[in-house]
C-alpha cells in the first residue's frame, strides 16, 4: 500500500471530510477521492462511509489501525535518518478518569517532561470502553480492563484499582443502621459507569435507586462527601490517601463490599521509541500505586 494513500485515509477520518483532508494535505479534494478509491481497489473493500462526518467501515478500521502504525514508524525512521527535523512525537492514549486523577498523574508528568520528545494527547474514556478506540485505530495505547489483546497490540497487566462503597455520615444518619439500598441515592460518573449498580447486584439489590451523574473524578468524590448519594470511591482518593479528593470522612456503606478492577495497558506492538517510553512509565506508575 502506498504511504500517501495511507496518510490520506488517516486525514479523511481525522478531519471528517474529504475537503478538509485535502486542505490538511495540501492537495485537491479530487486527489483525496482518487487516493481513497485506489486504496479501496487494492484491498477489495469499501473503507470509508461517505457520510458527514466520514467514518471508517469495519474493514476500514483495520486498515486505519495499520495505517496509523505504519505512518508512525515511517515518520520516526525519517527523523532517525536525518531526512526530517525532529519534532515531538504525538502519542494518543486512552485513560479512564479515575486513573487519570490518581496513579496516572505521575506517569503523565514523566512523559511530558522536557527532553522526552513526546506530545501526549489523552482521551478520557471508561476503562471498559477504551478497547474500541484501539480497534478503531484512534489511539496507540489504552488503559483497559480487557486482557485480550486487540489485533496488532500487546497487553501488559498493571494491577488493580480498588473501589470502596462509601457515603457521608449525613446521608447514612438519615437512613438508619441498615439503609434501604434500593432507595438510597447513588452517585455515578456517567451512563457508562456501572460500578455502583454492579455492587448493588452482588448484594442482591434489584431496585434502581435515585441516581445523580457527576462526570468529574474529583467532583464525584466531593459530591459523595457532600451527602448527595453514595458511590464506589477509588481507595487512592479516600481521605488520607495519596490523591484524596475530599477531607470529609467517608463511611463504608453497610451491606456492600469493595471491588478490585484489574487494569491492563494495551499498546501497539510496533517498535516505536515513544511507545516504549510510555510502557516503562506506566509500569513504574502502576507498580508504585496499584
Amino acid at each position: 500500500m502506498d504511504i500517501e494513500q495511507l496518510r490520506t485515509l488517516v486525514a479523511a477520518v481525522d478531519e471528517g471530510a474529504f475537503d478538509r483532508a485535502a486542505a490538511r494535505l495540501s492537495i485537491s479534494p479530487p486527489a483525496v477521492s482518487q487516493r481513497i478509491k485506489a486504496l479501496e481497489s487494492q484491498t477489495g473493500r469499501v473503507l470509508l462511509r461517505r457520510t458527514a462526518p466520514v467514518r471508517p467501515t469495519e474493514p476500514g478500521e483495520a486498515v486505519l489501525r495499520m495505517a496509523r502504525q505504519v505512518l508512525s514508524l515511517h515518520d520516526a525512521a525519517r527523523v532517525e535518518l536525518g531526512m526530517d527535523q525532529a519534532e515531538s512525537t504525538p502519542l494518543d492514549v486512552a485513560v479512564n478518569a479515575d486513573s487519570l486523577a490518581t496513579w496516572f498523574r505521575p506517569v503523565l508528568a514523566e512523559l511530558a517532561a522536557p527532553g522526552t520528545g513526546i506530545s501526549v494527547r489523552l482521551r478520557a474514556e471508561d476503562q471498559d470502553h477504551s478497547r474500541r478506540l484501539l480497534l478503531a485505530g484512534e489511539v496507540a495505547a489504552a488503559i483497559t480492563t480487557s486482557s485480550a489483546p486487540v489485533t496488532g497490540c500487546r497487553t501488559i497487566p498493571l494491577g488493580a484499582m480498588v473501589y470502596e462503597p462509601r457515603a457521608a455520615a449525613s446521608l447514612l444518619e438519615h437512613s438508619g443502621p441498615q439503609p434501604d439500598l434500593a432507595r438510597l441515592p447513588v452517585v455515578v460518573y456517567d451512563d457508562k459507569d456501572d460500578l455502583q449498580f454492579a455492587a448493588l447486584h452482588r448484594a442482591g439489590i434489584t431496585g434502581r435507586p435515585p441516581e445523580h451523574r457527576v462526570p468529574s473524578a474529583e467532583a464525584f468524590v466531593r459530591a459523595i462527601a457532600d451527602g448527595i448519594g453514595w458511590g464506589m470511591v477509588p481507595r487512592l482518593q479516600l481521605p488520607g490517601a495519596p490523591f484524596a479528593a475530599a477531607d470529609t470522612p467517608l463511611l463504608p456503606v453497610p451491606g456492600l463490599h469493595p471491588e478490585a478492577v484489574s487494569l491492563h495497558l494495551q499498546r501497539w506492538s510496533t517498535a516505536l521509541p515513544a511507545l516504549a517510553q510510555l510502557e516503562d512509565a506506566v509500569r513504574r506508575g502502576a507498580r508504585a500505586l496499584l
